[in-house]
């Protein structure tokens, strides 16, 4: 299962330099994340792990990102996602780079907030 979205970059979301803030960009990943498990689980699901998260390269102001995130592993009642962020700035030659890279684990959960077993 797989869900992306679009994000522009914008002043507010840099630091004086001009580079996205890390807390923005692992926000938008844990979002879409999140979409990405409920989709798989057909039921809410709660943010329990970062595993890891790689900044490779720059994200700056008037970058457009790219947010995919795609199960990878399905437990008893937690998904694994990898999340890539790719950026590109309009009028560069480099195109589509990929940005941030990580993983995240979701627990599928009820209307109490407790585990409960995805499908």
């Amino acid at each position: 299962m797989e869900a992306r979205t679009l994000e522009l970059v914008f002043p507010e979301h840099t630091n004086p330099l001009g580079a996205a803030f890390g807390g923005f960009v692992l926000g938008l990943m844990d979002k879409v994340g999140s979409y990405a498990a409920a989709r798989r689980a057909r039921k809410p699901v709660v943010t329990v792990a970062v595993s890891s998260v790689e900044f490779k390269v720059p994200i700056r102001t008037g970058d457009l990102l790219e947010v995919v995130a795609k199960v990878v592993r399905v437990g008893r009642t937690s998904l694994t996602v990898e999340v890539e962020v790719y950026k590109e700035h309009f009028g560069q030659e480099d195109g589509r780079v990929l940005a941030t890279k990580g993983e995240l684990t979701y627990v599928a959960v009820n209307e109490k907030g407790q585990p409960v077993p995805v499908d």
